[in-house]
């Protein structure tokens, strides 16, 4: 890779984002001690912030979109850093719900280039790195008083963990994936997970697995950080539609509050539950009944059971945890017509087991595409392991994204239901292109 000192500090956001996009994302990390020099390099202050640190397999990015939904309806100035991005580098980075804007995003990419320069004996951060120290200066610089933190990948060893105070952390649903730099067992993944838990501070985690909660409880007694344990006999669903969910929380704190939400997939709900048991534990909004209510009603995460159009739903599921609820979803959806599905993944991801999953619940039509990337899999193979489950389902080979959301969505009547998963590439592939054809159409 090239010295970022050889680079020339760029002025045009088109060609920032593609320098960024093009660093390595999966090589050597920095040490935390590395990370924190660089944000003290950054006068990057967090001492001021209160930072809830999320972690874990699934859903972090829901709950981290709740809980930032919330704390703006509850008028407080908060950060989002969140990853990954479908369409723009600058959804990364959030304040009160809105991207950073192009040039605040310039400036920060100044900064890190800047102070990476006069770090060289560091070496250069990795894409996440870089991302996440323009994130933290642009957070001090605003002065956040909440930040929600998303951990990139693991936990113990992420460049998000290099913050030394942390007002609460989070911990989602653990399961396996990034097997080959987190660990071969669920036992293992929870291990580096929980290494985001802190001496004195509140950690609040999804307790549906043996293993993990083991680990997270564990890690808790040891360090001196109350655990509080949450699942889905914590909540009751009192009515749902196409249209979203009613629930309530079965618990002392929220008593009769009914809570709604657009979201309408079960697994979307558990993480709005984790959220809404980690807002009980902040302190000045918990009792904020109608702001925390409607902060919940308004939120939105693209990429997730996002019905994008009628009938079209996007659900960035890459993993077999995922995978595993998009197929409940899936095979529970109500329909008058055909169930379809348009499907690509990256070769890293464990798609044998996606494939299978998928071939299980026999969609009418199967679309199988390529990612636009070097870690798309190639159509080729996704065909022959859908033939080795003996899937029932048509299929039809489409290489090309655009070629083949064209042909679903020409095949689609209006009474079908098209899903489009396996991949936040894909989603993001098919959100972009369904987005440039609406505009073209106005």
């Amino acid at each position: 890779m090239q010295d970022i000192k050889d680079i020339p500090v760029m002025e045009n956001i088109k060609d920032i984002e593609n320098y960024i996009n093009n660093i390595p994302r999966f090589t050597k990390k920095h040490s935390i001690e590395d990370t924190r020099k660089f944000m003290e390099a950054l006068k990057i202050d967090t001492s001021k912030m209160k930072i809830i640190h999320v972690a874990g397999t699934n859903g972090k990015g829901t709950v981290c979109a709740v809980l930032s939904s919330v704390l703006d309806h509850c008028k407080k100035k908060v950060g989002l850093f969140v990853s990954p991005h479908l369409i723009k580098i600058n959804e990364r980075i959030k304040i009160n719900g809105k991207d950073v804007s192009d040039e605040e995003f310039i400036k920060a990419y100044k900064e890190v280039i800047k102070v990476t320069n006069e770090l060289k004996k560091c070496g250069n951060p990795t894409f996440f790195e870089f991302v996440f120290l323009m994130a933290m200066w642009i957070f001090t610089k605003n002065k956040v008083e909440y930040l929600v933190l998303e951990t990139g990948m693991g936990g113990r060893l992420d460049a998000t963990n290099a913050v030394k105070n942390k007002y609460l952390t989070v911990i989602t649903p653990i399961g396996l994936d990034h097997m080959e730099y987190l660990g071969n067992t669920i036992y293992e993944i929870a291990g580096e997970k929980a290494g985001i838990i802190r001496n004195g501070v509140k950690n609040i985690f999804w307790d549906d697995e043996e293993d993990s909660a083991d680990v997270i409880l564990d890690k808790c007694d040891k360090i001196g950080s109350e655990a509080v344990s949450v699942n889905d006999k914590d909540y009751k669903i009192i009515k749902k539609s196409m249209a979203g969910v009613d629930f309530s929380m079965c618990n002392g704190y929220y008593k009769n509050w009914t809570f709604r939400t657009s979201f309408t997939a079960k697994y979307q709900i558990d993480d709005t539950v984790l959220a809404l048991k980690t807002i009980e534990n902040i302190e000045d909004i918990r009792s904020l009944e109608s702001e925390i209510k409607a902060g919940i009603e308004s939120v939105s995460w693209p990429g997730r059971m996002q019905m994008i159009l009628p009938g079209v739903i996007l659900d960035g599921a890459h993993n077999g945890q995922g995978i595993d609820a998009i197929t409940r979803e899936f095979e529970q959806m109500q329909c008058d017509g055909r169930k379809m599905l348009l499907f690509s993944v990256v070769k890293d991801k464990d798609y044998d087991y996606m494939v299978k999953r998928l071939s299980m619940v026999n969609p009418d039509k199967v679309y199988i595409t390529r990612l636009d990337s070097s870690r798309g899999l190639d159509t080729d193979k996704i065909y022959s392991d859908f033939k080795k489950y003996q899937c029932k389902s048509q299929i039809e080979v489409i290489p090309d994204v655009s070629c083949a959301l064209e042909k679903a969505l020409k095949d689609k009547k209006e009474e079908d239901v098209l899903f489009c998963t396996g991949s936040l590439y894909l989603v993001g592939e098919v959100k972009k292109l369904i987005e440039c054809k609406s505009i073209e159409n106005k």
